[in-house]
């Protein structure tokens, strides 16, 4: 450490306790704490002055950090996204032609248990049966065998498709709406307080909006002529 950030640091350390030391009651104590703060204001401005040069020197090694990264991890990403869009279309045509086949399987599944109940039913008939038991027959469930078809593919080890389920706001008008009508959840939205506060400063608080509290609060400044 070198001795000019060890004196800063000396200097620095104890302004919080004198500040808090201090009670401003009388206009001594007043012209006390305003010439106090012009010192801390100047020592401020001292702390950045000292620290810009190895800000500087630190934030450039950075960049060369994250630029040395950024080269070898731009291709593994793009990589990585190619591969996971291939995978994801492979798996989701596969599930496609799977649940088609599912569904051919359950219809052959389906066809065939009422081909048997119509054996069933003319063998009933063949047999004597009434119009009651046939009836009796025609209504009991009917049984379907379990479709099964042959697994269409193989999932790799490691690697799983998920459905990622995401949000966009395509009207702010129909939301906000829909929120006054209590058809949907007020933490939806976020107020914008950049923007309250830009409209507070222009109008300086005449504006009057429902939902918004225009206020001033001091602002104290410091600095010699």
């Amino acid at each position: 450490m070198s001795p000019a950030t060890i004196e800063l640091e000396q200097k620095a350390l104890t302004l919080a306790d004198e500040a808090r030391a201090l009670r401003i009651t009388d206009q001594p104590g007043y012209n006390l704490a305003a010439e106090r703060l012009l010192a801390v204001a100047d020592l401020r401005r001292e702390i950045v002055a000292h620290h810009e040069p190895i800000k500087r020197a630190a934030h450039a090694a950075w960049q060369q950090v994250i630029a040395a990264e950024k080269k070898l991890l731009d291709p593994a990403m793009a990589a990585e996204a190619i591969y996971k869009a291939g995978l994801a279309a492979y798996e989701t045509e596969q599930r496609r032609i799977e649940a088609e086949a599912r569904a051919k399987a359950e219809a052959e599944s389906l066809r065939q248990a009422e081909e048997q109940r119509e054996r069933e039913l003319e063998q009933a008939e063949a047999q004597g049966a009434d119009a009651e038991e046939i009836a009796a027959m025609i209504n009991e469930p009917l049984v379907v065998a379990p479709a099964r078809i042959e697994p269409i593919f193989q999932q790799a080890k490691g690697v799983s498709v998920a459905a990622g389920w995401k949000g966009e706001v395509v009207s702010l008008e129909k939301l906000v709406k829909a929120i006054a009508e209590g058809k949907a959840d007020l933490h939806l939205v976020k107020a914008n307080d950049a923007g309250i506060n830009e409209k507070a400063r222009i109008t300086r608080g005449t504006l009057v909006i429902p939902g918004i509290r225009f206020f001033s609060e001091p602002v104290v400044r410091a600095g010699r002529k």
